[in-house]
Formats: C-alpha cells, sequence, structure tokens
C-alpha cells in the first residue's frame, strides 16, 4: 500500500473512532457547563448528589493557549482548565472553543505551528475527550472570520493534529445558527471546510424565538452525516423565572426533535462579567431560582434516559 493511501485509510479510521468515542453506545449524552471556572464550580456544588455533568467548557486562543495550563482572564471570568480537571478528575469530556480572530492568516502560514503542536500536547495528555470548536461561530460578523481564509486554517490545524497523532479530539464546526436583521443571509455553508476534516456539527442556542436557522444547521448535520450537538446554550435576555421555563422548554424540544445528544450550558450572569456588561442578556445561573433548577433537572433526567 502507498505511503498517501495509507495516510488517507488512518484519517478515516481516526474519523470513524472520532464519531463512535463521544457516545460509546450512540444512546450515551453528554451535558457540559461552562464557561468561566467559577460558574463551574458554582454549578457543580449548587446539583451535587441529582446530576454531575460529564465535562466542562472553556476558551483558549491559538496565538497563546491562555487558559489551560494556568488561570486567563479576558473579560468573562477565569479559565482554569488544569485547574479544573484536578479539582473534579472523574470529568470525562473538556469542549474547548478556539480563537482565531485575526489570526487565520498566521496559521495558514505556519507561523503559529508551534502553538498547534502544544494544544495537541495539552490535548494529549489531557486524559479526557476533547471536542475542539476551532474558529467558533464563524459566521458571527463580530469575528470576522473570511471564509476564504477561515476554511484552508480549519483545515490546516486539524491536519496538523492528526499527522502529530493527537486521537481523543473530535473537530466541531460550530455555527452561530442564529441571524441578526442587519446580517446577510444565512449560509454556513460558505465556511464549511469538507466532511473529512468536520466531526460534529454545533450550533448556538440563546434566543428561543428564532429557530430557522437552528433547524437549517440540524438538517445539514443530516445531510452530512455528522453528529449534532448544541455547543453553547444560555438564555438570553429572559429574566424572570416565567421566561427562562419557556426557554428551556424551547431548548429541550429542540434536542427532542433533533434527537442531540450532546448539550453545552452556559451558567453564567452575563452582567457580573465585563465583557458582557453593557449587553444586557441577564442571569443565566440556574441555581438562582429553585423552580428554574428543578425544571432544568427534570429535563436533564429525559435527556439523560434518552426519552
Amino acid at each position: 500500500m502507498s505511503r498517501h493511501k495509507l495516510l488517507i485509510l488512518l484519517s478515516i479510521v481516526l474519523c470513524v473512532c472520532c464519531f463512535l468515542l463521544p457516545a460509546q453506545a450512540r444512546n450515551d449524552v453528554v451535558l457540559v457547563i461552562g464557561q468561566d471556572n467559577q460558574s463551574i464550580v458554582d454549578y457543580v456544588e449548587a446539583t451535587h448528589g441529582r446530576t454531575s455533568p460529564d465535562g466542562i467548557m472553556a476558551y483558549t486562543a491559538i496565538n497563546d493557549l491562555s487558559g489551560l495550563s494556568e488561570a486567563a482572564d479576558h473579560g468573562a471570568g477565569v479559565n482554569h482548565v488544569d485547574d479544573l480537571l484536578g479539582k473534579y478528575p472523574d470529568l470525562r469530556v473538556v469542549q474547548l472553543g478556539l480563537y482565531m480572530r485575526y489570526m487565520l492568516e498566521a496559521v495558514v502560514q505556519g507561523h503559529l505551528d508551534d502553538n498547534i503542536d502544544r494544544l495537541g500536547e495539552w490535548i494529549r495528555h489531557s486524559g479526557r475527550q476533547v471536542y475542539l470548536r476551532i474558529g467558533y461561530e464563524f459566521d458571527n460578523p463580530e469575528n470576522e472570520y473570511v471564509p476564504e481564509q477561515y476554511i484552508p486554517a480549519y483545515r490546516y490545524i486539524v491536519a496538523r493534529l492528526r499527522k502529530n497523532g493527537v486521537r481523543n479530539v473530535c473537530f466541531v464546526w460550530h455555527t452561530i445558527a442564529w441571524q441578526d436583521k442587519a446580517w446577510p443571509a444565512y449560509d454556513p455553508l460558505r465556511w464549511y471546510p469538507g466532511s473529512q476534516y468536520v466531526d460534529w456539527v454545533g450550533i448556538s442556542f440563546f434566543d428561543s424565538k428564532q429557530d430557522a436557522e437552528r433547524n437549517k444547521a440540524a438538517r445539514l448535520a443530516r445531510q452530512f452525516g455528522k453528529p449534532l450537538m448544541i455547543a453553547e446554550s444560555s438564555p438570553f435576555f429572559q429574566h424572570t423565572d416565567e421566561e427562562k421555563l419557556k426557554w428551556l422548554a424551547s431548548l429541550f424540544g429542540y434536542i427532542d426533535k433533533n434527537h442531540v445528544r450532546y448539550l453545552s450550558y452556559i451558567n453564567v450572569d452575563w452582567d457580573a462579567l465585563e465583557m458582557f456588561q453593557s449587553r444586557a442578556w441577564g442571569d443565566a445561573r440556574l441555581e438562582n431560582s429553585p423552580v428554574v433548577m428543578q425544571e432544568w433537572l427534570n429535563n436533564l433526567e429525559r435527556f439523560r434516559q434518552g426519552i
């Protein structure tokens, strides 16, 4: 067998393994809580004995890899993944948002190869299944990811990590799956790097009323034969218990309808974070309301049972 054919075969095997790893049996589910250390700790303490997350979500940037091995706070709370993994050794999953704004060309030109290699070593030694959202919410205009730059950068990172033999990683193509009135028409395929580079399709779930884009993303996942994850979720602009209960109904309704088996919830007080104070998104901490927390737990139990 030629070296070229062998590399293709190995890539196929890695993709299949990655598809199976997050769902040892396809009925398995994953719950991930984010997004800063204190919010994660608060959630775990508030739900102790009732439900535990399977993993945590955090963020880093390809130019500095901050927040992994040391504490970092860029205005959205402290990220320090190694600290949490030491505190909660039973966690089996890390979901990692990889920020690349203004870094796409540097990636493709090889200027950040050392960082990609360091990221791969961190993933390998984490001892967890890592879901890497490369350039998360690529179609959010705020991120300024030009498709012609984003696609080769995404592919470059995937190819280099595979070349380095990093096997405990799944590559997530994460669309915001939402459209502001001022944005162009929703067309995430403009950023699609190709199915050989994508293990999961991820979406964001913030607005409970707008579902056309989320439904389109679910159809794309089915079309590509990829599992669908809710990569980020939090009830924006939902301030009362009644509003949050309706939001939960919408969230879990979407999960049921589309057979989503991977849910990531951001359990933070957005208004207390420097980066988001001006946006008035509200306080999404579930533990603040016994009524909302109980409804969350009820839905989570059904989610885990596959109902």
